[in-house]
């Protein structure tokens, strides 16, 4: 026992007596970080937001089709980050927009929170795809319940959804629930269910669900290929040898096959070249759940794409706070979930829940954090690829198929100015 103290004790010494060395480089990445995590912010806080309020036309022929070209149109705000200095030093972080599912009243809501200096260029997206819509500016509807929940008389579950497996692999999309051969009837809309739980919250009653994201550049896909490929049972392709490293092999080679020559007497064996002509037969071995997976994740790849998270809180006078309106909703999200694939589940680090030890007083503690992340809507940390074909299943306007009284249409059509119409 003493010899084992004795060598712990030797140990702090001499991990201590290098401190020089590994302190200074642990004490630099605190730094970064907190650098990085400081002029974020600041910059954030100089952004103008804004909250648009869509109203859709009634009676929407329209598929999420529709809302997938948005998507790919808004992608085009890439590259806000132009060189290292203005993302180390200035704090500029690349544009989001957070597109948001709201149900209170016994309504759903459909609002865009978007930089001001890109109004124009959404407001022309929507258009675009749905010419009938109404796009009006309104206030934030997070301000309508106090900050300090959970308190006497407010109640909140919440948590930060993610995905339980790689985000190269795709989750369950409109395009599954769509019957090709009957193009003249509506699909199964995935959304239907949520615009039916928005229908029955009673006064007091709040559903939040939140989609941030941004655009990316296309590095993902390769990432997401090189998935699919290791799945298929293919080797890393090696990068191309330099110049240099040809030369220097070469010479090796050749000093060793003169030096095997003289010593033994005989010519060096013949080295063994790239077998170029062999072909990769592992598909063959391929379960038809194998081969759905890998197509699923190249086609998720042949899409642009976005780094997205989402935010999920149902909030509720004391009185009437249930339970059963977080697994509704929760459930609805979960019918797209691809199970050989990938699917949502909440985050354990930030769900509104704790156990044994402070457990009440910890739970407060989440629900005014989570409160505070859905007011603010931050987003400089990393989340996971979403295509523009699951953003759009996430979200986008009801279909025809939705016959429910919820959501605040627009019962008459818009008609164009004559074009006769004097200017003065």
């Amino acid at each position: 026992m003493e010899e084992i103290l004795n060598n712990y004790f030797k140990f702090l010494d001499i991990f201590f007596g290098v401190a020089w060395i590994w302190l200074p480089v642990i004490l630099a990445v605190i730094f970064f970080e907190s650098w990085l995590y400081y002029i974020y912010r600041w910059h954030w806080r100089q952004l103008d937001w804004i909250l648009l309020e869509v109203r859709p036309p009634k009676e929407m022929e329209s598929s999420p089709k529709n809302m997938e070209q948005i998507f790919a149109g808004l992608w085009g705000v890439i590259g806000t980050v132009g060189y290292k200095y203005e993302k180390y030093i200035k704090g500029v972080m690349q544009d989001y927009f957070s597109f948001e599912l709201v149900g209170y009243n016994g309504e759903a809501h459909f609002y865009l929170r978007i930089l001001k200096k890109f109004r124009n260029l959404v407001e022309a997206q929507v258009y675009s795809q749905y010419p009938q819509a109404e796009i009006r500016e309104v206030p934030d509807y997070v301000w309508n319940v106090p900050a300090d929940i959970p308190n006497k008389n407010w109640n909140l579950w919440g948590c930060r959804l993610t995905m339980i497996r790689d985000s190269a692999y795709p989750i369950r999309t409109y395009v599954e629930l769509m019957d090709v051969a009957k193009t003249d009837q509506p699909f199964f809309d995935p959304l239907s269910g949520l615009m039916e739980v928005f229908g029955k919250l009673r006064q007091g009653e709040q559903i939040w669900l939140q989609i941030l994201f941004r655009p990316v550049p296309d590095d993902w896909q390769k990432k997401a290929r090189a998935v699919a490929d290791k799945l298929l049972g293919k080797k890393e392709t090696p990068p191309p040898e330099s110049l240099f490293a040809m030369d220097r092999r070469t010479w090796f080679e050749s000093i060793y096959d003169a030096l095997y020559a003289i010593i033994t007497g005989n010519p060096a064996p013949l080295r063994a070249t790239d077998k170029k002509d062999e072909k990769y037969s592992g598909a063959l071995h391929l379960s038809p759940g194998e081969k759905a997976i890998i197509e699923g994740i190249e086609l998720k790849s042949s899409k642009k794409g976005f780094d997205a998270k989402i935010n999920f809180v149902y909030i509720g006078r004391a009185n009437i706070f249930t339970m059963a309106n977080v697994s509704a909703p929760l459930g609805v999200i979960m019918q797209i979930a691809n199970l050989n694939m990938n699917s949502f589940r909440p985050d354990p680090k930030l769900t509104t829940k704790a156990n044994y030890f402070f457990a009440k007083a910890r739970k407060a503690y989440k629900q005014r954090v989570l409160m505070r992340m859905m007011r603010a809507r931050s987003f400089w940390e990393k989340g996971y690829i979403l295509n523009i074909e699951e953003l759009a299943t996430l979200f986008h306007f009801p279909t025809i198929g939705v016959k429910g009284p919820m959501t605040p249409y627009i019962e008459v059509k818009k008609g164009s100015a004559p074009v006769d119409l004097p200017m003065e």
